[in-house]
């Protein structure tokens, strides 16, 4: 009979306790649980999590995996809301309601420090209202100096950028501006005008992907990265498409749902130069909320239609400590 060592030219090693260590395929004797063990990469994917309270779309999103923020959105049969919900981990539970109701907002930060920018409370009336929130209640912050809707935004409540969008009667936008906790500052225009997009990272190091411009309302894969001053081209996505969300940062972003124009589990992952397709979302859907990171993201609410409260969570792929059995 073959042996282990004669196999792989070492002995199974006999611990106490599982090693530190993490070397895929390294296997072990575990003496304490009379088991052998082995690091099994465990591929990247997709699981649901729990469900909103409120189904809702045209929503934003703010925070991680384990302590999101649901932000605003629109209700069938309601119109706008002002509902907040944060996310565990496992459940939504709710929290301070936004003083202006409203859809088609822009959201950064964190669950304890968030901003909803801008937005749409009827149609056609952009709003200029920002506001932050403190992880229960939403303060008035400073206003942008023009009413703008299905923009995109980065960084966090003390240093923020939100770009593109679209102003009244659809005209989109290239305008990019920066957020100090208190006022807003113009700066570099995006190289391609769009409103419906997604966008990722910090206010130095942002990453604009995707969504759609007028006439026509053409859906996009021209994604741009921000330095701190002025946009440049990055790799374009593999699927063309606006209502989508994002999360993660300038070399590590992650993009999925949206319309193409259909609706779409289509995820993305960015390296700082190219998209590669990554696992699908279970449930198609476009103006959905978007948080987290490339390894740990979070999307929610949307419509498929119809408008819908669940809840995936992405992660990336990890090297996960399992028993061997003979099964």
């Amino acid at each position: 009979m073959t042996t282990y060592k004669e196999i792989f030219g070492k002995y199974v090693k006999n611990y106490s306790s599982d090693p530190s260590s993490d070397i895929e395929g390294q296997i072990w004797y575990n003496s304490t649980s009379g088991t052998f063990k082995s690091e099994v990469l465990v591929a990247e994917a997709w699981a649901s999590g729990g469900n909103m309270n409120t189904a809702r779309q045209l929503l934003t999103g703010a925070g991680t995996q384990t302590a999101g923020l649901g932000i605003g959105g629109y209700i069938d049969g309601t119109g706008n809301t002002g509902a907040t919900e944060e996310y565990n981990g496992s459940t939504w539970s709710p929290g301070g309601s936004l003083g202006t109701a409203r859809r088609d907002s822009a959201g950064c930060g964190t669950q304890t420090a968030g901003l909803a920018i801008g937005g749409n409370t009827s149609s056609p009336a952009e709003v200029v209202n920002v506001e932050e929130y403190d992880g229960s209640s939403w303060a008035g912050g400073g206003s942008l100096p023009v009413g703008t809707r299905q923009m995109a935004a980065a960084g966090i409540q003390t240093a923020a950028l939100m770009f593109g969008g679209n102003f009244q009667f659809d005209v989109p936008s290239g305008v990019t501006r920066s957020y100090d906790g208190s006022s807003w500052t113009t700066g570099g225009t995006m190289g391609t005008a769009r409103g419906k997009l997604a966008g990722a990272g910090t206010q130095t190091a942002a990453l604009a992907f995707g969504g759609s411009f007028y006439p026509g309302n053409p859906r996009q894969n021209i994604t741009e990265e921000y330095d701190g001053s002025s946009w440049t081209a990055g790799g374009n996505l593999n699927v063309a498409r606006n209502n989508l969300a994002g999360a993660g940062t300038q070399t590590a972003g992650l993009a999925f749902a949206g319309s193409t124009p259909s609706v779409t589990t289509a995820t993305e992952k960015y390296n700082g130069s190219s998209w590669s397709t990554a696992p699908t979302l279970s449930t198609a859907r476009e103006a959905l909320g978007g948080a987290g990171t490339q390894t740990a993201g979070l999307a929610f609410g949307g419509t498929t239609p119809p408008i819908t409260t669940a809840t995936e969570e992405f992660s990336g792929a990890t090297l996960t400590t399992k028993t061997i059995t003979t099964s």
